[in-house]
């Protein structure tokens, strides 16, 4: 029988073993990971978008997808999911393989403000997603119909007031029902909120008088007012922008207001860290290139480059700021 000295000497001798093994566990999973992301993507990836087409967000991503597929050699393609303002799209990425082939093209509405809008989502913003990087903000713009005949907001304002309940006003996302709120709130009007799945759609019954305003992105408002078919009367940014100098903000009639769209990447929780920072590394590269910030420009959206950490900062952030926006819009949770 071996003695008490003995016994030791060969427990320290197996733990040492068995230390070496964790080790070289450790450096073949260490190994293993980084081939992972050097080789990522090595097959078809897949951005999935909570919106419509015909807006802001549409171009964007599939400008977005053109650039990641020219620096990848690997097809990257855009597939939309409409639905409970963004929530149809986000619980369809949360249920997918965690490998960074599935990505959703997110924004304040799926991770900050649907919390607050629904008594139930199918998806934790949190829990069921890995933050990639924010991308960048969109402001928003106020647009009538032209069979209303108003010229600025002082003229919606006293039209609406002089016929309460009688003027509706559309939304198609979280950042456009809030700001609308807001709007009618601040205004002091009353006014038929009219939910539709697509700011197409909005904007197509706006053109047509069965809408009476929306408050809807920049890119797709501007666009239809510089081509005649709507009126805009103010964007939701802190100050007018340079491109369009002669629209005032809606801060001009109603000081205070502000509002702006933030879009980001997710991906399902658990995709390995190494994948999520080469994604962040290959979306930002295009984000800080000049031909995006000329393309946004055009949108009058501004670039945010960002990472994994300062977007899940964000999240956390705005999850709260929206709460307390839509608390004092006196939006009610569906």
């Amino acid at each position: 029988m071996a003695t008490l000295d003995e016994r030791i000497t060969r427990r320290r001798a197996l733990q040492g073993l068995g230390g070496l093994a964790a080790v070289a566990g450790l450096g073949a999973g260490a190994v293993a990971a980084h081939a992972q992301s050097a080789t990522y993507p090595s097959k078809l990836v897949t951005i999935v978008v909570p919106f419509g087409g015909g807006n802001a967000y549409d171009q964007m991503v599939r400008y977005l997808a053109e650039r990641l597929q020219t620096a990848t050699g690997q097809a990257f393609i855009v597939d939309a999911k409409q639905g409970a303002l963004g929530g149809v799209a986000a619980s369809y990425v949360a249920r997918q393989p965690a490998d960074g082939y599935t990505i959703l093209f997110g924004a304040n509405s799926t991770h900050a403000a649907n919390v607050h809008l629904f008594k139930k989502l199918q998806y934790d913003p949190v829990a069921d997603f890995a933050p990639v990087t924010t991308l960048a903000t969109i402001p928003q713009v106020l647009v009538v119909s032209p069979t209303l005949g108003v010229k600025d907001l002082p003229e919606l304002i006293a039209l609406a007031k002089r016929q309460p309940g009688k003027l509706n006003c559309g939304s198609s996302s979280a950042t456009g029902r809030v700001a609308s709120e807001a709007f009618r709130q601040m205004a002091g009007i009353d006014a038929v909120h009219v939910p539709y799945r697509t700011s197409a759609q909005a904007i197509t019954d706006l053109i047509g008088g069965q809408l009476h305003f929306i408050i809807t992105d920049a890119g797709l408002g501007i666009a239809q007012w510089r081509g005649g078919k709507v009126q805009a009367l103010g964007i939701s940014a802190a100050h007018r922008v340079a491109s369009v100098p002669e629209l005032p903000t809606i801060g001009e009639a109603l000081p205070g207001y502000e509002f702006n769209a933030w879009l980001a990447l997710f991906v399902p929780a658990r995709t390995p860290v190494e994948v999520v920072k080469r994604l962040s590394d290959l979306a930002n590269d295009v984000v800080r290139s000049p031909g995006m910030s000329s393309y946004l420009g055009n949108l009058y959206a501004d670039p945010l480059p960002g990472d994994p950490e300062s977007l899940r900062r964000l999240v956390e952030r705005d999850t709260a700021r929206w709460g307390q926006l839509i608390k004092a819009a006196g939006i009610e949770p569906e």
